[in-house]
């Protein structure tokens, strides 16, 4: 049965790996289920077995992506850095691998995705999921006496919609890594200190 369980499981990686470039190629909404069958050299009826539809198989494509930002999240947490140097850390990193994870950006940038309600739970459940990381982070910060936080939900809202605001202008720019960087620590600068003069 154990055996059963990782075969099922290799072929469903070995569907998520060549569904993660045909949708890189493609696209959502112009691959198709024939088009990942090819990919694979197989019958589009075996993938049926190990998927429902195409939406399923996305998100799959969709949640691997997630978790290498989850595991680089994780060391960026766990280090004994400073606070402001953790949220620098943290959205030099997610941008520079955004740019790399086109599926996962796609749901980021595509609203004519599925449909816009399963578009939007994509997009919910990830937003959700940052905007605690970075309230975690802010926390800390407030315990370490680091930071002065007034509203830690608004604050941690805040920081992900900045970076939100980041999302298509660097996917669609040019911009090299040393200009990306600047940006970011424009941006974090102002979050940090504000633009008032004191």
């Amino acid at each position: 049965m154990n055996q059963l369980d990782d075969s099922h499981k290799g072929m469903r990686e070995n569907i998520i790996s060549a569904a993660t470039e045909v949708f890189s190629r493609y696209g959502f909404k112009k691959t198709s289920m024939e088009d990942i069958a090819r990919a694979l050299r197989m019958g589009k009826s075996s993938i049926y077995y190990y998927f429902k539809g195409k939406e399923e198989i996305f998100q799959a494509v969709v949640d691997r992506e997630a978790n290498l930002l989850r595991v680089k999240v994780k060391e960026i947490l766990e280090s004994g850095l400073p606070v402001t140097e953790k949220l620098r850390s943290y959205v030099k990193m997610r941008m520079d691998l955004i740019k790399q994870l086109s599926n996962y950006m796609e749901i980021l940038k595509n609203d004519d995705l599925m449909n816009l309600e399963l578009t939007e739970k994509f997009r919910k459940k990830y937003d959700d999921e940052e905007i605690t990381i970075v309230k975690q982070m802010l926390e800390e910060g407030i315990n370490r006496n680091e930071l002065k936080v007034k509203d830690l939900n608004l604050s941690a809202l805040a920081i992900v919609t900045a970076m939100k605001g980041l999302e298509i202008p660097l996917v669609t720019s040019t911009m090299g890594v040393e200009s990306l960087n600047m940006v970011i620590d424009d941006m974090l600068d102002i979050l940090f200190y504000g633009i008032v003069k004191r």
